[in-house]
């Protein structure tokens, strides 16, 4: 895919908006949905295609949890609420930018997030779950943390940056 296509690709899908599709700064806003979720992993698997294969599928990974994380818990996946999502390319560094309209987390305050686990129980968040009734899961940051160089949260907890540095 060329950089222009970004409009082309999204053109008649309602529940994306192109705010930019320059080459190096691709900016959309979508809807809260997991359809429109699927097409914006799949538009940037193809679109950043020319990293290496592993490095594609691990930036993609991180993008489906972090855009997940803003639709499922920033939005509540209420349709009026919708992510920010911008894309950084340099030749140094792929950046990823989310922004929900949500009120935001405290990531320290997560006591379900694997992220959070003491270094002597890596699975003290399983308890935690379960014993709020939750399903099991609990890794996406974690996982992210992992894939990214660099993944920053703002002070109120709605909006995320990744850097993976080339």
């Amino acid at each position: 895919m060329n950089v222009t296509s970004a409009r082309d690709a999204f053109r008649d899908n309602p529940e994306i908006e192109v705010k930019s599709a320059l080459p190096g700064w691709v900016c959309l806003w979508v809807a809260p949905d997991l359809k429109v979720r699927r097409e914006v992993v799949d538009f940037f698997r193809s679109y950043i295609h020319s990293v290496s294969n592993e490095l594609c599928d691990k930036l993609c990974t991180a993008l489906d949890e972090l855009l997940g994380n803003a639709m499922e818990h920033g939005c509540q996946a209420e349709r009026k609420c919708g992510c920010e999502l911008t894309y950084i390319r340099t030749s140094r560094m792929i950046l990823f930018q989310i922004r929900d309209a949500g009120p935001g987390f405290d990531l320290d305050g997560l006591p379900h997030a694997a992220v959070n686990n003491p270094p002597d129980d890596p699975l003290q968040h399983v308890k935690a779950r379960a014993e709020a009734g939750m399903r099991p899961g609990g890794f996406g940051i974690l996982l992210v943390k992992q894939i990214a160089d660099d993944l920053i949260y703002n002070e109120q907890g709605n909006e995320v940056v990744l850097v993976k540095y080339l």
